[in-house]
């Protein structure tokens, strides 16, 4: 089964820039309807938005000893349309994905009404790679700080709460500090 081994970024990009790059860029991009059903399973319905086609996917996520497993296979739509129907939160994203030096980025802006109230940049490691590489030239202008593994500050089951996410995003702005004060008190499922 596959380790997950991922580490993400606080982007600012308020003027929408960034955004406005990669979507004039050739980057492959996906827009992302994503619900969580129970813990650790969730739901997405991903669109292609070059080639216009869907896929339907179930993803189990769990934690064994310093280990994230994760399990993600593809589902009808049916099936999609019958968890969507059960699912506790959700969130919407436009995700951008692009290769450097051998590492695929994501860079995901979470929508409320369509309009982005979030970003934050994502890379994923092979299983026992610990080292990692600095964010690329396209989005390194843009990133407020970074989390480690397993760190749920920047988790989109958390930033789907926008109050959340907006202090998420002040905190960075602020400080290390800040970060983990605001971690420690705020609660959020």
């Amino acid at each position: 089964m596959p380790i997950e081994n991922e580490y993400k970024f606080a982007l600012h990009d308020p003027e929408g820039k960034l955004e406005a790059t990669l979507s004039a860029s050739d980057c492959f991009r996906v827009a992302i309807r994503q619900g969580y059903i129970r813990k650790g399973a969730r739901i997405r319905e991903w669109r292609d938005l070059k080639a216009q086609m869907v896929r339907y996917i179930f993803t189990y996520k769990q934690r064994v000893d310093d280990d994230v497993i994760e399990v993600e296979t593809d589902i009808s739509e049916d099936d999609f349309n019958r968890l969507w129907s059960v699912r506790e939160y959700d969130v919407t994203k436009v995700r951008f994905k692009f290769i450097v030096d051998d590492v695929t980025w994501d860079v995901d802006f979470l929508k409320d009404h369509g309009k982005t109230y979030f970003s934050l940049a994502e890379v994923e490691l092979p299983e026992d790679e610990r080292t990692v590489p600095m964010p690329p030239d396209l989005i390194k202008d843009y990133v407020l700080g970074s989390t480690g593994r397993h760190d749920k500050t920047l988790s989109n089951k958390r930033l789907l709460h926008i109050d959340y996410a907006k202090q998420v995003q002040a905190a960075f702005i602020t400080g290390e500090d800040a970060v983990r004060e605001l971690v420690s008190t705020y609660q959020v499922t």
